[in-house]
């Protein structure tokens, strides 16, 4: 029985919010959880720190007035989004009624303040939460968005990818999961985190990388995944030439993976800044959900 049984969707605005939504709808029927689709609506008064002393009432009071119409604008075409999508799929928005599970539902919620700080909140309360991967012009507010669920929430996270430029979504159930695992505990905590994938998946591949920092074997996290109930598990040593993480997208590809686990942000901070950051790159060019643990 899956240990998932609600999930935190951030539709942060329409354009990354149908790839959350998409995700979630997907994630959401593969694990028959419950699916809160989380809008926040920006406060216009935090805006203030940044308005001039010299500036007038009537020039701070139409400051406001365009940023709270904005905010509404960019609320209301997240909504229509979220409506959409229930509309195609014939459902429709369910109140969230804890101890009341009943499979798969979706409800939308809206909040008000600073996202990255009602993320972290909101994120400590759900099993997993489900972000857009950063990208676009939004990618400095997505980034932020997806270290405060990442990092304060204490929970998973599932970076969802752009929807493809043919506008084909993939749909179904995550068959083929590939595991990058360097015995860190970050990639430990992620792989106890994807167990309900895990163990719903016809095959787990066990990706690992000839690192001078992390180079972990697999055998005792094969025994682990087979008293949990996971048995087809497949390892490959991905040689160490070129970007760690482009290697593990080649690879990922290469055996059709419907879904990426790993750790967050491994790597010593020294190490980050030579090599870089296997996370970031990841972020940057993963066209597939990608679970992450901190």
């Amino acid at each position: 029985m899956s240990t998932i049984k609600n999930m935190l969707a951030v539709v942060s605005d329409a354009a990354s919010g149908k790839a959350v939504l998409e995700t979630a709808l997907r994630v959401g029927r593969h694990l028959d959880c419950h699916v809160d689709a989380l809008h926040v609506r920006s406060d216009p008064a935090a805006a203030l720190p940044l308005v001039g002393e010299a500036m007038s009432g009537a020039m701070v009071d139409e400051m406001m007035g365009v940023a709270e119409k904005e905010a509404g604008q960019r609320a209301g075409k997240a909504h229509t989004a979220y409506q959409s999508l229930l509309a195609r799929e014939g459902l429709r928005d369910s109140p969230n009624e804890p101890g009341r599970h009943a499979g798969f539902a979706m409800t939308w919620l809206d909040a008000s303040g600073v996202e990255e700080q009602v993320v972290a909140l909101r994120g400590c309360r759900a099993d997993i939460s489900i972000v857009a991967r950063p990208t676009g012009e939004a990618q400095t507010a997505a980034l932020m968005t997806l270290n405060a669920a990442l990092m304060q929430s204490g929970r998973p996270v599932i970076a969802a990818p752009p929807i493809p430029a043919d506008g084909v979504v993939r749909t179904g159930a995550f068959k083929k999961i590939a595991v990058f695992w360097n015995g860190s505990t970050e990639a430990t905590r992620a792989v106890a985190a994807a167990l309900p994938f895990l163990i719903k998946a016809d095959e787990v591949t066990v990706l690992r990388v000839e690192e001078e920092e992390w180079y972990a074997e697999t055998g005792d996290l094969e025994a682990y995944l087979a008293h949990h109930g996971v048995h087809t598990v497949v390892s490959k040593v991905l040689p160490r030439e070129g970007r760690t993480g482009r290697s593990l997208l080649f690879a990922t590809g290469d055996i059709g993976a419907d879904m990426m686990v790993m750790g967050a942000y491994t790597r010593s901070k020294l190490r980050q800044l030579i090599l870089g950051s296997v996370t970031g790159y990841v972020m940057q060019h993963a066209i597939l959900p990608v679970l992450l643990c901190h």
